[in-house]
């Protein structure tokens, strides 16, 4: 049986090369998003067997998104594809519940292979990623909401966080997340007043020095 498979990058050449790349090699993708938000709904009405998910995507981000699916569809696997390397930003998606971080420079053969060990339910790190862990998934953060900034601002803080940090407007944030204006500047003050940040530019400096959002 073919493994099903849901890519969601914001970038339209890479979705459509990846989806040419895997249907050569039997995958059948199932279905590309643009952002986290639409790997959500869509991961929640197909149940792939596998998510590739970029990390840096506008609306709602990979780790988030990854934290959602994995709630909502627990047996589909989340897959990182990213270029960042960084331990931090590693730690948020395994905290988050992916199944394997795969770096965008790496050959796609290595890609093919992650999808197919996370399928058998296993756990793949790209090789140099693994070196810098000793190979060893158990020295990282396991769970998102205990990673210290993380802890500070709840779920629904962080989506407000990104939204505002990329500069959309209170009105079009509280539209998209089906709740009132008043609601949003409720959990802006909140935000704030956890991290201490008292302007909108400090709040984007913070989702960019987290990896909530990116310059990319």
């Amino acid at each position: 049986m073919k493994i099903k498979v849901i890519i969601a990058d914001d970038h339209t050449i890479v979705r459509e090369g990846l989806k040419s790349l895997l249907e050569k090699k039997g995958i059948d993708v199932i279905d590309i998003a643009k952002n986290g938000r639409e790997a959500i709904s869509l991961a929640k009405a197909h149940q792939p067997d596998v998510v590739l998910m970029d990390i840096s995507m506008p609306d709602l981000n990979g780790v988030e998104a990854t934290a959602a699916i994995r709630r909502a569809v627990p047996k589909t696997k989340v897959i990182a594809l990213s270029m960042h390397s960084s331990k931090k930003m590693i730690d948020k998606m395994v905290a988050s519940g992916a199944s394997g971080y795969v770096l965008k420079e790496s050959a796609f053969d290595e890609l093919y292979d992650a999808i197919k060990e996370v399928n058998k339910d296993n756990f793949y790190l790209t090789p140099s990623i693994a070196r810098m862990y000793g190979g060893s998934k158990g020295k990282m953060v396991k769970d998102i909401d205990d990673m210290p900034k993380f802890k500070e601002i709840s779920k629904k803080e962080r989506e407000v966080l990104q939204l505002v940090a990329e500069g959309k407007k209170t009105k079009n944030i509280a539209e998209k997340l089906c709740v009132s204006i008043k609601t949003i500047e409720t959990h802006r003050a909140s935000i704030m007043k956890k991290l201490g940040i008292s302007t909108i530019a400090g709040l984007t400096k913070f989702a960019i020095k987290e990896g909530i959002i990116s310059l990319e």
